[in-house]
């Protein structure tokens, strides 16, 4: 080869080297992964759990991959942000801009609201990271709930009050949207105080039946201590399975928070004037409920509820 050719094929070997680096830069450099999406959906509900699956897409935008990339999935409580639940997952080699997916199950209570977060490892090394929240997950119907069935309204009835304590009557209307009679059901209503969760009295009864498309009012009884916030739960029983819930608020000692945030102030109800009169008949007769064991706050619960409630009693006022 002569001198002359020799130094073009240099030249020209030297360019079609500077045209593969400028062309392969990309690819010889660390991937990107990128979390492109997470889809949620609910697999199974029951009365307590949810069971979720959440599927996270991940790509490669930059780079060559150098492994596997794997998945870890966190559910955080948003209320409390600790770790409710952690899995791992792996989604494939992505190679040259390439995507992959994976699918991880997981079960958390049936109340309240998570933030799920997902984070992309390569090697031990974080890569990308994506997050969606899922918000009221009690408002979810669960599986074994009874179709048609609604809560359409609760009202409460004082019906005396002596000694420190009122006793108040839980009228429940139930809607029976199907074509078929729904029934026969146990009714559970509790009390609870709305600030220390305490129970103050819970009362069983029956509901034989409700027709295809009728409204039937079934009536519980409860003794509470009176000057009290409360929040009275309604659970629907189906053999031994909950197949509706309900609540309602009774408060009997609410305040109020003045608009410039320095003062709580609380208003004193008088809940006897308004006992209604027991001699006048019902629509519906009150059933017998089920007997409870000494009912409201007793011994160190009470000292526990009062101090619960302390607050109601303070009027705090914030330095200017």
């Amino acid at each position: 080869m002569k001198r002359g050719e020799y130094a073009a094929a240099i030249c020209l070997l030297s360019v079609l080297v500077v045209i593969i680096l400028v062309f392969t830069s990309g690819c010889l450099k660390e991937s990107a992964i990128a979390v492109t999406g997470i889809n949620v959906g609910a697999e199974n509900i029951s009365s307590s759990e949810v069971t979720l699956n959440v599927t996270t897409d991940v790509e490669n935008t930059y780079g060559v991959s150098s492994g596997i990339t794997r998945i870890q999935l966190k559910a955080y409580d948003t209320g409390t942000g600790l770790v409710i639940v952690e899995k791992s997952g792996d989604a494939g080699y992505l190679g040259i801009r390439g995507a992959g997916s994976v699918s991880q199950t997981i079960v958390l209570p049936r109340k309240g609201s998570y933030r799920l977060e997902s984070i992309a490892y390569e090697n031990n090394q974080r890569k990308g990271r994506g997050e969606i929240t899922v918000y009221n997950l009690e408002r979810l119907t669960p599986d074994n709930q009874e179709p048609g069935l609604l809560i359409t309204d609760i009202d409460f009835l004082v019906k005396s009050v002596n000694a420190g304590r009122a006793v108040i009557q839980t009228d429940i209307y139930f809607t029976n949207e199907n074509p078929d009679a729904n029934g026969p059901f146990d009714i559970e209503v509790k009390a609870k105080e709305m600030d220390a969760h305490l129970l103050a009295d819970k009362q069983r009864t029956r509901l034989e039946s409700i027709r295809p498309e009728a409204t039937t009012i079934s009536s519980v009884t409860l003794s509470v201590p009176d000057q009290y916030n409360y929040v009275f739960e309604v659970l629907v029983w189906k053999d031994d399975v909950i197949v509706k819930r309900g609540e309602g608020l009774v408060q009997l000692r609410p305040g109020t928070t003045i608009s410039t945030g320095t003062q709580f102030v609380t208003k004193k109800i008088e809940t006897s004037k308004f006992v209604t009169d027991s001699n006048l008949p019902s629509v519906v007769s009150a059933p017998q409920p089920y007997p409870t064991q000494s009912p409201g706050f007793t011994g160190p619960l009470a000292l526990l509820a009062l101090g619960s409630s302390a607050g109601f009693f303070i009027i705090r006022r914030r330095k200017p």
